[in-house]
């Protein structure tokens, strides 16, 4: 069900105020970190707290008829991409993180997965998503088949997020990312992005060394300009 027009206006006002707000606390303070897998980038927040408001206010600071027109552009372009991958969903429990209104989940469940997201801000009255953060998923080890994920630009902590992934993933477990492009392929941060990478190559490599055998890796362009990697959980 919809928010009522006045209550989602009253909404997205006051997310305005937030915004604004958060743009003064957070500032525009960022600190490259060079390592054996390749080169990161974090934004700097003051605390976790502040980190945790700034990625939980996006939902609500958009127009809902931003969020729709996104979701159906997206939905359709997922949805091509899945029907070409290599991996068997029908039947599969799947987990998308950070999945905000829950445009991924709808798209795997009509490919026959038993699909559930989460989000710091799924919004009200959502049936794909429940409230929850991927730095401390609430699921039980070794219970998932597939995790997907297209918001690791949003990560506090990407070594911390791979580390639950990897944890909720089954023996035989495949994480599905989708990445866009790096700071030298011509990407750079906005608002609300918290982490960037030189390139889409070096954070493949650095995911993989935490335990997983990348496989299949294909480009896109919706809903920006990205690869999608299929990373296999090793034993």
């Amino acid at each position: 069900m919809a928010f009522p027009a006045l209550e989602r206006e009253m909404l997205w006002i006051w997310s305005q105020l937030r915004k604004a707000a958060l743009g003064l606390r957070i500032g525009k303070r960022w600190k490259r970190s060079e390592g054996a897998e390749g080169e990161l980038t974090r934004r700097l927040y003051p605390d976790y707290t502040t980190y945790l408001d700034h990625q939980g206010l996006k939902h609500d600071a958009l127009r809902a008829r931003s969020l729709e027109g996104h979701d159906r552009r997206f939905s359709a372009a997922l949805t091509d991409r899945l029907r070409e991958c290599p991996v068997p969903f029908a039947g599969r429990s799947v987990l998308c993180l950070a999945a905000r209104t829950g445009a991924e989940v709808r798209v795997f469940a009509e490919l026959g997965a038993f699909a559930i997201g989460i989000d710091l801000n799924p919004g009200r009255r959502n049936r794909w998503v429940v409230e929850g953060d991927f730095h401390e998923l609430q699921f039980a080890s070794g219970s998932v088949d597939v995790v997907y994920v297209n918001s690791l630009d949003h990560v506090f902590d990407l070594e911390r997020v791979v580390a639950e992934v990897r944890r909720v993933l089954k023996p035989d477990g495949v994480l599905i990312a989708e990445i866009g492009l790096g700071l030298e392929e011509g990407n750079s941060p906005g608002f609300y992005e918290a982490l960037a990478w030189r390139s889409t190559d070096d954070l493949t490599r650095r995911i993989a060394a935490t335990g997983f055998e990348q496989g299949r890796r294909i480009s896109f362009d919706v809903p920006w300009k990205g690869v999608q990697v299929l990373l296999k959980k090793l034993s």
